[in-house]
């Protein structure tokens, strides 16, 4: 079954998947769970709003202009990853290693790290 299937049958919960193709701009993904996931698409405009990203490794992905607002960013790894004009009030955003992500000043001000 696809990912986007899933989604769609209202699964919340996602251990282990793997995409690395397409898009999800502009979709409510709000208070889902990815755990030890693979991503590398475009999540640009996306309501992300409490959802958490534990062990997974984000690689390309775009966040920019998504609302992340209380999201939880633990333990991943960020490679060449742009959070640019994305809501930050409250994300979580620990233990992660990266290489090349794009974070402004007032990100990190907002950011617990």
């Amino acid at each position: 079954m696809q990912f986007i299937d899933l989604l769609q049958q209202g699964q919340k919960v996602f251990y282990k998947i793997c995409v690395e193709d397409g898009s999800l701009r502009e979709r409510d993904l709000s208070s889902l769970t990815f755990k030890e996931c693979l991503f590398s698409i475009d999540f640009s405009g996306s309501n992300l709003e409490s959802t958490q990203f534990i062990d997974c490794n984000l690689k390309t992905c775009l966040f920019t202009k998504c609302i992340l607002t209380h999201a939880l960013f633990i333990s991943n790894s960020l490679d060449t990853t742009d959070f640019s004009g994305a809501q930050v009030n409250g994300i979580t955003f620990k233990d992660n290693t990266y290489h090349s992500i794009v974070l402004t000043e007032s990100h990190l001000a907002e950011m617990i790290i």
